[in-house]
């Protein structure tokens, strides 16, 4: 990392802008991301990974900027959808970020139970069909997304939300725990057990190794969001 810092070239500060979100320090990230983008500003990956560690720290205007330029720069709508569903979900227009994640389809297996997942979350919390649950079946090449998979599981009435809760809590990894815990979350608040939906939820939140994941930034905010509505 010290030979990144040294070097003034483009590839080396945008590698050195990995380098240090790989290490969570996504204020130092951010900060290399833009020197690289003083060298050359016509890369829009870039400005995709500048905007998602300041979506990870909750920039949502500099973030947006960010996807807004590589949209501007020639990225294809499906290139950012899910980074953009993403930044509408944690904002809290879950419509908007519905119709995100619907765009990244068709894609392969890996991406596509995150897709189902995320969407299926946001219909439940806007009422609207859950379009993508019928793509889910068992066979599915999900990869290391099997935490995805568990959560999506139980969505389709596959899998109890009970065992799948044991499942989760007793995973080593706290990533995977966190991932099918947050589904389950909003699966109990949408059919009504918001008591058990409250208790996941801070279990989830004390398996913070991992908090810049995507469902531990949206429990965060789930939680803030309830606590300031309380008080």
């Amino acid at each position: 990392m010290f030979w990144l810092r040294e070097a003034d070239d483009y590839q080396s500060k945008v590698a050195l802008g990995n380098a240090l979100a790989a290490q969570y320090r996504f204020r130092d990230a951010i900060e290399a991301y833009r020197k690289a983008l003083l060298v050359r500003s016509d890369d829009w990956t870039a400005y995709n990974r500048l905007a998602g560690a300041c979506l990870t720290i909750r920039r949502f205007e500099e973030a947006m900027d960010g996807y807004s330029r590589c949209l501007a720069l020639g990225a294809g709508e499906k290139a950012v959808a899910f980074p953009m569903g993403v930044w509408h979900y944690l904002s809290g227009d879950c419509i908007s970020a519905t119709d995100w994640f619907a765009k990244c389809l068709p894609c392969a297996d890996e991406l596509a139970i995150a897709v189902i997942y995320w969407h299926t979350l946001c219909c439940y919390r806007t009422g609207r069909e859950l379009a993508l649950l019928s793509m889910y079946h068992r066979d599915m090449d999900v990869g290391h997304h099997t935490a995805y998979r568990l959560a999506v599981s139980v969505f389709i009435g596959e899998t109890t939300w009970e065992e799948a809760a044991e499942r989760a809590e007793k995973d080593a990894s706290d990533l995977n725990a966190v991932i099918a815990l947050y589904g389950l979350c909003g699966y109990l608040n949408h059919i009504g057990q918001t008591e058990q939906s409250a208790i996941l939820l801070k279990k989830l939140l004390k398996r913070d190794s991992c908090w810049p994941c995507i469902s531990y930034l949206a429990a965060w905010n789930d939680e803030h969001t309830r606590s300031a509505e309380n008080f």
